[in-house]
């Protein structure tokens, strides 16, 4: 995408920050809808990004966006469900057994879809800046707030203001407005995470046929997403079209303080004495220079929303992405945050209400994704009520399908345990809510 020649303006309805799934879904909704939109992004597209696998919920959000034949004709991987070794105990899902028989998940390359997702917000009417940072929002919660940036195109910086009627934060981890607002918060617990992850050439990858494959089998053998724990943490697997996204989520500890070679060389050597992923990865070659880490792995912001700002995607809430839940929880935060937005511009007496709905419905979300990460609620900002209430209206495909995902793992109990309180299992049963998850006794390699 070229970055666009014009000046930015002095003022518009609704800055975006950031241009990732959720500020470039949030940028072109409201663009669609005839509101005057400005995106600044500090990097340029494409712009590196994890390797990711997606589950198929994403689409109905992508069909609401209006971009799902783009990403149809981009060519990503399709991906048949996961395969999860965890404590030597084999599980398999596979989607069409959910339902999703036309159209599945995928495992993209983020960068690519990520661009593809802004170029088309900018079709829609949003106007987008790349290579421009945002170092903070003057006169927050008084209803005109000012976003302060410096322009970094061209040989130079410079700094500039925008006057808007609303910020959107969609910075991912840089968390623009949480970190001003001193409103990030890690999730509490004994131990803290870190994410490590690289590329991989001619990697081997699994198939839904639970059989081995080398590199050249991608365009004709559907993928599965492989998954599996060690004694620090757990690892994924994820080919892609040119390459394999492995990554490793483990306790911070073994990598604070650590250069960056000793950090490649601990990633390098955990990779290959890991069971089953050092065979996926016995005949690749590792990619010199594309490790990337990511600390404090689990956090949410306590302040998602004001009278004139809201927080979404990774701005606002990030969990551990053991069951791949990040880019739909951020085209869901795109979808109640352009709702929120278009409501209070149409009706500004009522927008503490609109507010209060979109904290609530994020914070819900994201008490259930954490439920399916961690097994446990914790107690901070979520309202078990809340997410029982949620579970209770899910479509029963994508309640099944998120219950077998936990069942793959050990971190099931507290999630059955409210669906049972629910009342679901009663309606359902347990067999029907478990069954589709399937226990190996090997894969074939």
């Amino acid at each position: 995408m070229n970055s666009n020649p014009k000046p930015i303006p002095p003022h518009c309805d609704v800055v975006v920050i950031g241009s990732g799934p959720a500020g470039s879904s949030t940028a072109a909704m409201l663009a669609r809808d005839g509101f005057d939109v400005v995106v600044l992004e500090k990097a340029k597209h494409p712009r590196p990004q994890v390797g990711e696998s997606i589950i198929p919920q994403f689409w109905k959000y992508t069909d609401l966006l209006g971009v799902s034949g783009k990403i149809q004709q981009a060519g990503f991987l399709p991906r048949d469900g996961r395969i999860v070794v965890w404590d030597g105990k084999i599980r398999q899902i596979q989607f069409e057994k959910f339902g999703y028989t036309i159209r599945g998940g995928l495992h993209v390359e983020r960068d690519r879809y990520d661009q593809l997702l802004v170029e088309h917000a900018a079709t829609q009417g949003a106007q987008v800046w790349e290579e421009v940072v945002v170092r903070g929002v003057d006169a927050l919660n008084t209803g005109q707030p000012c976003v302060l940036y410096d322009d970094r195109r061209g040989n130079s910086s410079q700094r500039g203001q925008i006057a808007c009627q609303y910020v959107v934060d969609a910075s991912g981890p840089s968390a623009v407005l949480a970190s001003q607002l001193n409103a990030r918060r890690l999730v509490r617990g004994d131990e803290k995470y870190v994410g490590l992850w690289a590329y991989y050439r001619n990697a081997n990858f699994v198939a839904s046929d639970r059989k081995v494959y080398g590199p050249e089998s991608v365009t004709r053998v559907k993928p599965v997403t492989f998954i599996c724990s060690f004694e620090d943490g757990w690892a994924w697997h994820i080919i892609l079209r040119d390459s394999t996204s492995v990554g490793l989520v483990l306790n911070t500890d073994r990598t604070r303080g650590k250069t960056k070679t000793v950090q490649e060389q601990y990633f390098r050597e955990t990779c290959a004495s890991i069971p089953y992923l050092k065979e996926l990865l016995e005949p690749a070659t590792f990619i010199e220079g594309s490790l990337y880490a990511r600390p404090d792995y689990s956090y949410y912001s306590e302040a998602v929303c004001g009278d004139d700002f809201f927080c979404i995607g990774d701005a606002a809430t990030f969990c551990d992405p053991i069951f791949s839940q990040g880019v739909v929880s951020a085209h869901y935060n795109a979808a109640i945050c352009v709702w929120a937005i278009a409501a209070s511009l149409k009706n500004k007496h009522r927008k503490k209400f609109y507010n209060e709905v979109f904290r609530n419905r994020l914070l819900q979300y994201y008490g259930f994704s954490r439920l399916l990460a961690f097994g446990d609620f914790g107690g901070e900002i979520v309202n078990p009520d809340s997410v029982k209430a949620l579970i209770t209206t899910m479509p029963r495909s994508e309640l099944e399908l998120s219950l077998s995902a936990s069942k793959t793992t050990n971190r099931s109990d507290n999630l059955l345990r409210m669906v049972r309180e629910a009342g679901l299992t009663t309606q359902f049963g347990d067999d029907a809510l478990y069954d589709k998850s399937e226990t190996l006794s090997a894969l074939q390699w």
